[in-house]
């Protein structure tokens, strides 16, 4: 990828999210202080606009992406759209989840991305899944949006926690010889980058300029799942769908922990709390930064387990019992983390 392109990617982004703050502030796109949110002032929730508008710039200027990249950039408008709208309305769970199973739906008859085959998870051989490709993509799809989305909680996370699992997929690009697909989630990881020296704090501003908000975060969801499904796929795929369950490890077993242990509680799984993996480190005295460096660490590391799998051609059965045995271990002892007051949560 030329140094230029990523350049033009970076200011194209941060020009877009300044332009937006203004135009965010008087339309009311902001993030309100109070409840379970630690933040002091009012932020604007730009940030997906920016990164969508960024890549776009960038991709029209690049020969041939447009054209290679049109479908995936259409629909990630759309789950764009749909998230501004609940930004601004707040609309309910269950119509946002339709929303995106719908575009999940498009993803997989109309641009043909679909999830067809599982490969070897249970000692057996490949599992094809025929007729159910359709459901499975769209529930994995679905799940990795709402993943994704659950992570964005701190300044830094879930931009970052995305960058890790893109840089996965960028790496496996390049060793399989798909430079075009590897040179595109450059250039988003670059759009990524520059929304987040906007994001994260920094010694001299202790406050984020933009939010992802849910726009973002459901919008880099989906672009997200459409290259795992998509790099996980076919003849010509640079890894398996296992492996792709170890570069997205730490949003997933947040998720699917909370999606098990809030309705056996009484509360509503989707219903945003403050009981995700990140809220119960900051109870455990880690400032926001600390807890954002150690779960990209972890992200890697997990990441880096996979990677290993693939490079050592490790069965694919038995990576899979590897990320479910981690995900109990850490469905049994994410409940032994003895909570602080909210009061104590350093924000």
């Amino acid at each position: 990828m030329n140094i230029l392109y990523l350049f033009l990617t970076f200011c194209a982004t941060g020009a877009s999210l300044l332009a937006l703050k203004p135009v965010a502030i008087k339309v009311g796109l902001i993030d309100i202080p109070g409840g379970r949110k630690t933040h002091l002032e009012a932020t604007p929730l730009v940030g997906g606009l920016g990164i969508f508008l960024g890549v776009l710039v960038s991709s029209i200027f690049i020969p041939g992406v447009l054209r290679e990249f049109g479908p995936f950039l259409s629909l990630s408008a759309l789950v764009l759209f749909i998230g501004t709208i609940d930004d601004a309305k707040d609309l309910p769970p269950n119509v946002r989840m339709l929303g995106h199973a719908l575009i999940a739906l498009v993803m997989a008859l109309v641009a043909g991305i679909q999830l067809g085959t599982l490969e070897d998870l249970s000692f057996t051989g490949s599992i094809q899944l025929g007729a159910l490709a359709i459901p499975f993509t769209v529930f994995a799809t679905v799940g990795v949006i709402n993943a994704i989305n659950m992570a964005d909680g701190i300044d830094g996370l879930s931009g970052g926690l995305v960058i890790v699992a893109l840089g996965f997929v960028a790496f496996l690009s390049i060793a399989n010889g798909d430079t075009h697909t590897a040179n595109f989630i450059v250039l988003l990881a670059c759009s990524i980058t520059a929304f987040l020296s906007m994001n994260f704090r920094r010694p001299w501003n202790r406050k984020a300029l933009v939010y992802l908000g849910d726009a973002g975060s459901t919008m880099l969801g989906f672009m997200l799942a459409w290259l795992l499904i998509d790099g996980s796929q076919g003849e010509t795929a640079s890894f398996a769908p296992v492996h792709a369950l170890w570069f997205l490890a730490i949003p997933l077993f947040d998720t699917v922990n909370l999606l098990i242990k809030r309705p056996l509680r009484g509360h509503s799984p989707f219903k945003p709390g403050t009981d995700h993996l990140h809220h119960n480190l900051l109870r455990r005295g880690f400032k926001v930064e600390q807890v954002v460096l150690i779960l990209i660490l972890s992200a890697v590391s997990l990441g880096g387990i996979g990677l290993l799998g693939i490079y050592y051609a490790v069965n694919e059965s038995v990576m899979f019992l590897g990320f479910i045995a981690l995900f109990l271990l850490y469905f049994v002892l994410s409940d032994r983390i003895q909570p602080r007051p909210e009061s104590q949560i350093q924000a």
